[in-house]
This record gives C-alpha cells, structure tokens and sequence, in this order.
C-alpha cells in the first residue's frame, strides 16, 4: 500500500524535473575541445539564419556583426577551446522607423569539415539563456575580410558597451533585460553532418 501512495509524488518530482530543464538555456553545459590547427572566429561567415557576420577574435575576445534584411546586430564573446560564449544585442525594424533591441546569450562551436570550410554551430538564447531561442550555424567564406566597427567602450560608432556583458557563462556582469520575443529568422539550418 504504501508503493502505490509514493507513486503520484514520484510523478510530481519527475515532472517538476522536466519542467525545469526545458524552461530555460541558461545552465545548458557546452563542452569544450582543442581548437582546430588554423583555427580561428575571426572572417566573414555566412549564416542561413542571420545573414553575413563578419568577427574579428583578438586572443581570446571576439567581437562581430551581422546583418540580414530588416534585422542588424552585434556579438561579443570570449573563446575557451573550440567554443566562444557570447552576448549579442540585435536591432529589428518592423516598423518603418520604430526600431526594436532585444538581447541574449549563445555559443558557438568551431571546426573544420572533410571539404577543408570552417564552419561554427551553436544555438542562442533570449536574456541570460545560452540556448533556447534556435540554431545559429554558419560557413566561413574562404576569400573574404571581415569589417567590424564594433569598438566596445568609448568607440565613436555608437552602440551599445559590450564591456559590461559576460561571456564567461558564470553569470555575472549586465546585458539582460530587452524585448521578449523573437524570431529565429527561419528553419534555414547548414547541413553540417557529424561536426
């Protein structure tokens, strides 16, 4: 008699487990691996989901833009290994006129395919969620330069401080807050097989 009266609150911790996983990104673990000989964030990426993206790395910080019709945005973050953790901040205009700024968390995991491209694959996340929001994957273009205005703290480009954001994943610094919702910018994932 009483297996059967331990069975609904079995169920209830099960559940409860579940529920709390799936809500949010934010303690999703990303292992980390050796970075790829030649390796390196900095170039101009292709991304089905967010257009072109051009990123400089400087030792460990990466800083990057990218655009894709009516949405533009900008990324920081710090690469450990073969993964960069980052904050990006994006500006969507739905209205002519009316711009839109929300904010999150991703990560990306770099390597090299059998054909010799680079490729980065990851996910992002709304507010201080490292996941949740859908994929982010791109293409490294062979011949291109990246062109990044993005300067950080005390730049005449205007924008936003990225100085404050933390890319370390330990869940300290700002860049929360910002609009809810979001649009993946579509199911375009890169086919990037077994990276």
């Amino acid at each position: 008699m009483r297996v059967s009266s331990a069975i609904p609150f079995l169920a209830l911790g099960a559940c409860l487990s579940l529920s709390s996983v799936g809500c949010g990104g934010g303690g999703v673990n990303v292992p980390e691996g050796p970075m790829p000989q030649g390796g390196t964030f900095s170039g101009v990426w292709h991304s089905p989901q967010y257009g072109e993206m051009h990123m400089v790395q400087t030792g460990q910080q990466v800083i990057g833009e990218y655009t894709k019709d009516e949405r533009s945005g900008r990324i920081q973050g710090t690469v450990r290994g073969n993964v960069m953790r980052f904050e990006w901040s994006e500006q969507r205009e739905m209205v002519s006129g009316v711009a839109q700024t929300t904010r999150g968390r991703g990560y990306f995991r770099y390597a090299i395919g059998d054909d010799g491209d680079h490729y980065i694959q990851g996910e992002w996340g709304h507010d201080d969620n490292i996941a949740g929001g859908g994929p982010w994957n791109a293409v490294r273009d062979r011949r291109a330069q990246p062109e990044v205005s993005v300067r950080g703290e005390g730049d005449s480009a205007g924008g936003e401080n990225f100085e404050e954001f933390d890319t370390a994943g330990d869940g300290g610094g700002g860049g929360g807050g910002g609009a809810g919702g979001g649009d993946s910018g579509g199911g375009d994932d890169l086919d990037l097989g077994d990276l």
